[in-house]
């Protein structure tokens, strides 16, 4: 089979002279291929050296076909969905990416999701298509849509993608990391049982660096007790015989000497193994990985959280089919579904005290809350990611800087403008901000929070939410996400699109 894209020593350099990867080769043969990586190693911008809209500073990439890159955001323009499609004649597929979408309406009306459809629609006579996180602001239809696109659409595809439904789909698997990019075949399965059998292979290296180390180290214990107890009794011995002083003190420092190489090799071998681990340990986190004690405080069961009456949203319409009627007290765990566009966020938005024309009663309860949006907009742009806490923290600079570690920024990278952060980056971040002031939070609000993390990430965000002792409410479409994050209750909110 020939390959229908080659990459020859691929390097990229970012205009501030950062090198993102270097010396790259890879070949894509399969139907669907799919790239996968941490957040900000550099796929969108090895899609775009494929798609031909940068030039890469060393090496050449070769296409088969001609290549159209679907961006993860573009802007709507300001004309009718009909005239963005051009009149195509539309399949079966097209019809279902376009199911339940006004034609006539502006592009620029359309809810995310609804626009993303649009998109694809557009894009299905490409004979070779990147798409990039194509499912990130879908509802469940409309990534039921993207994953029937995938297996029916005729020509081949490179998928960017943490979503793990469509990743099911792909042929073969390429992974770029901070190591380079390599290969697994086999599809998703190949690919994360190769993972498995990677980490188990590292993690048995790092026991062994550990245990050598700790060997190097009881070794060097145990030859400076030998060589002082040797001291010890040649300096008796000495004077017993009424040896020179002179020669007594040669011989100290003689002794001292020896003592003192066997100190240097054995501290050697100890440096060398405590290298080895921590290579080891190094290796086997390949990939970035939030950690943080995020725990939150419980709240009595019948404190409220939220309570609606009869309520709904005007903004040129009531937004809600139906007036919204619910209870929420205690440590509930909520998902908030429904349809793009059918006002999940704007109930977010209301239960924090966001201001709308409303009828019927939203009660809030009185609680410190930890809010995360799709743009992490609680984040300012123009300041660093250290400057950001330093704004509501009470802690000293140390501490903080300790504590921003535990989010992966160390170092340098305390120092980043937030407007500089890839979207993974942001929401830990944004995690950060929240997590590290004062005030340990009892309701955590999250709005699609796994839109832009790479799969480490979004596991990890599972976990974490799945340990939080607080209230949860949080817009997702991610069925593995909610599962890992322990939701117990939804709410289906149904617009009046």
């Amino acid at each position: 089979m020939s390959s229908i894209v080659i990459g020859r020593g691929i390097s990229y350099e970012l205009p501030n002279g950062r090198e993102l990867f270097k010396n790259l080769n890879f070949t894509l043969d399969g139907r669907l291929s799919a790239l996968v990586g941490p957040n900000g190693v550099g796929k969108s911008c090895l899609a775009k050296l494929i798609a031909g809209q940068l030039e890469p500073s060393a090496g050449a990439i070769r296409c088969a076909s001609s290549v159209k890159l679907l961006a993860q955001r573009q802007e709507p323009e300001p004309v009718t969905v009909t005239e963005f499609l051009c009149d195509h004649q539309w399949s079966l597929l097209g019809e279902r990416l376009l199911a339940n979408i006004d034609r006539q309406a502006l592009c620029t009306t359309l809810s995310g999701g609804q626009w993303m459809r649009v998109r694809l629609a557009c894009a299905l006579d490409e004979q070779f298509l990147i798409l990039d996180e194509p499912t990130n602001d879908l509802d469940r239809d409309g990534r039921e849509a993207v994953v029937q696109f995938l297996r029916e659409r005729d020509g081949e595809a490179l998928l960017i993608s943490h979503d793990r439904a469509c990743l099911q789909l792909s042929e073969e698997i390429l992974e770029l990391s901070n190591r380079g990019i390599a290969k697994f075949g086999g599809g998703w399965p190949g690919y994360t049982a190769a993972k498995q059998l990677e980490r188990e292979r590292l993690r048995a290296a790092l026991e062994l660096a550990k245990r050598d180390r700790d060997s190097a180290m009881a070794e060097r214990v145990e030859a400076r007790a030998r060589q002082e107890k040797r001291n010890r009794s040649g300096s008796e011995s000495a004077a017993r015989g009424g040896m020179p002083k002179i020669l007594l003190g040669a011989r100290k420092r003689s002794a001292q000497a020896t003592s003192g190489k066997l100190d240097a090799m054995a501290l050697t071998r100890s440096q060398s193994a405590v290298r080895e681990a921590h290579a080891a340990f190094s290796e086997l986190k390949v990939d970035p990985l939030m950690y943080a004690d995020l725990i939150g405080r419980e709240i009595p069961a019948q404190k409220l959280v939220a309570e609606a009456h009869g309520f709904n949203v005007r903004f040129q319409e009531w937004i809600y089919r139906d007036d919204l009627d619910f209870a929420w007290r205690g440590n509930v765990r909520i998902a908030l579904k429904g349809a793009n566009g059918s006002g999940k966020s704007t109930l977010l938005k209301a239960m924090l005290g966001a201001e709308f024309e409303t009828r019927g009663e939203l009660r809030r309860g009185h609680l410190a809350t930890l809010y995360i949006d799709q743009r992490c907009s609680v984040l300012d742009e123009r300041k660093s990611v250290f400057e950001n806490i330093r704004a509501v923290s009470s802690a000293s600079d140390s501490e903080i800087r300790n504590g921003l570690a535990k989010f992966l920024f160390s170092k340098e990278t305390v120092f980043q403008r937030v407007g500089e952060l890839s979207g993974g980056e942001r929401l830990r971040a944004a995690l950060a901000r929240g997590l590290l002031n004062a005030q340990q939070p009892e309701l955590m609000v999250l709005d699609e929070p796994t839109n832009n993390l790479d799969l480490i990430n979004v596991e990890f965000l599972g976990r974490v939410v799945g340990a939080f002792r607080g209230a949860l409410v949080v817009i997702s479409h991610d069925e593995e996400f909610l599962k890992s994050g322990r939701i117990s209750q939804e709410l289906i909110v149904v617009g009046r699109i």
